[in-house]
């Protein structure tokens, strides 16, 4: 039988410690620029450090992924540790080019067998994704089996946020239709998510207060947790706002007393697009029983 690996990127919101926890996901680093200066997330700037520098910075933050180049290095120090094949799960194409480039030049890798996946996500809930792969890989499926099922958990997951401003987002180029949304940017809390089934980021509303942006999304979550015919897993997440996160988990945890609701924060290379103080509710069907074991 092929022993698996799980390689993903930083955008995962994955901490160093929980993929220190998966004894087969490996970490690959996107970097972010600023002010002439470039970071590898995760490993050389802080998620303080960077949202500080954020509110000073006399220029907009950009970002990159690894080279192809750098992929194959990577995958190559993984076949060394015992790996023959890898699922490769990244962030969305729909806001980079990313995982379309990496489809064509594993076709050239020579190394180990290289699945690249579209998490259609990024973040929290594609950490998840790869969590529920880390688990998935270890069972007697066979491989085409084994990324059906992780297909299919990614057709579950969806998000809404809210942002205080669509600066970053226009000024990146990563909002479609931003035209029709940036008219009174300092005047609005757009309500954002991704759209199918080109998964990029496409404003749908525009309201007053960021109160009740939250209010909004919430109410979407609930219509579309009561259509899903399945127990959901939440998670809410934010950018340089920490407190208010738990707080909103207390909220929810409380509305919903039976599912799992996680928190985080987004690092620097979501963070650059996003802003500081965004707020993420997205959700995907459970796939963990109250032990921690997958269900199948």
């Amino acid at each position: 039988m092929s022993k698996i690996a799980i390689v993903t990127d930083s955008t995962s919101g994955l901490s160093k410690a929980d993929v220190q926890k998966m004894d087969n996901v490996f970490m690959i680093h996107f970097s972010v620029q600023m002010d002439g200066k470039f970071y590898h997330e995760g490993i050389d700037i802080s998620d303080a450090q960077f949202y500080d520098e954020l509110a000073t910075s006399a220029e907009f933050p950009t970002t990159a992924p690894p080279s192809m180049q750098e992929m194959f290095d990577f995958y190559d120090n993984v076949a060394k540790q015992g790996f023959d094949t890898i699922i490769s799960i990244h962030i969305t194409s729909g806001i980079t080019g990313f995982y379309n480039n990496l489809v064509t030049a594993v076709k050239d890798y020579e190394g180990p067998k290289v699945y690249p996946v579209d998490s259609f996500l990024s973040i929290q809930p594609m950490g998840y994704l790869v969590k529920y792969a880390s688990e998935l890989v270890k069972t007697d499926l066979e491989i085409d089996d084994k990324l059906s099922r992780i297909d299919d958990l990614k057709k579950t997951i969806g998000e809404y946020f809210v942002v205080d401003d669509l600066k970053n987002l226009v000024h990146g180029g990563r909002l479609t239709n931003a035209a029709a949304f940036t008219g009174g940017l300092l005047r609005i809390k757009p309500v954002l998510t991704m759209n199918n089934p080109e998964h990029k980021i496409v404003a749908t509303n525009k309201i007053r207060t960021m109160r009740r942006a939250i209010h909004f999304i919430e109410d979407e979550f609930e219509d579309i947790r009561q259509k899903s015919g399945y127990k959901m897993h939440v998670y809410l997440t934010g950018t340089n706002n920490l407190e208010s996160m738990k707080d909103w988990q207390k909220k929810i945890q409380t509305k919903y007393p039976e599912l799992d609701v996680e928190i985080g924060q987004i690092g620097p290379v979501i963070g650059a697009h996003l802003g500081t103080n965004a707020y993420v509710l997205g959700w995907s069907k459970e796939v963990f029983d109250e032990s921690g074991k997958i269900i199948l």
